[in-house]
């Protein structure tokens, strides 16, 4: 029985239905399926070992108020976590608790799951 292989993102599932069909991949598929993956990828990835220590700490002391580098951290983490590419980056309103209780959410979510 053939094994699965977990997808990365959009451009292994174009790949898995031109080989399907019976198409055979030349390099500029592998190309495309490869910036697919990036423009389009799937899941999200796990926090870095400093991101979690910083997270981790300041989720424990609860701050009322987050400074300019707590607010880059948790972006940063974000970011790269959830996979945003740099076109589609936003600058939450530093008055805005609700959208930061959301991103922290995702990212305690990320760091205790």
């Amino acid at each position: 029985m053939a094994t699965r292989k977990k997808m990365k993102g959009l451009g292994d599932v174009v790949a898995a239905i031109t080989t399907a069909v019976g198409m055979e991949p030349c390099e500029g598929c592998n190309e495309r399926k490869e910036t697919l993956n990036k423009m389009f990828p799937f899941g999200t990835l796990e926090l870095l070992d400093e991101e979690k220590q910083y997270l981790s700490a300041l989720f424990a002391s609860n701050p009322n108020e987050l400074n300019k580098e707590d607010q880059t951290v948790i972006l940063n983490a974000y970011f790269r976590a959830y996979q945003f590419l740099p076109k589609d980056k936003f600058e939450p309103c530093i008055n805005c608790a609700g959208v930061w209780n959301n991103i922290i959410k995702k990212l305690k979510k990320l760091n205790y799951d």
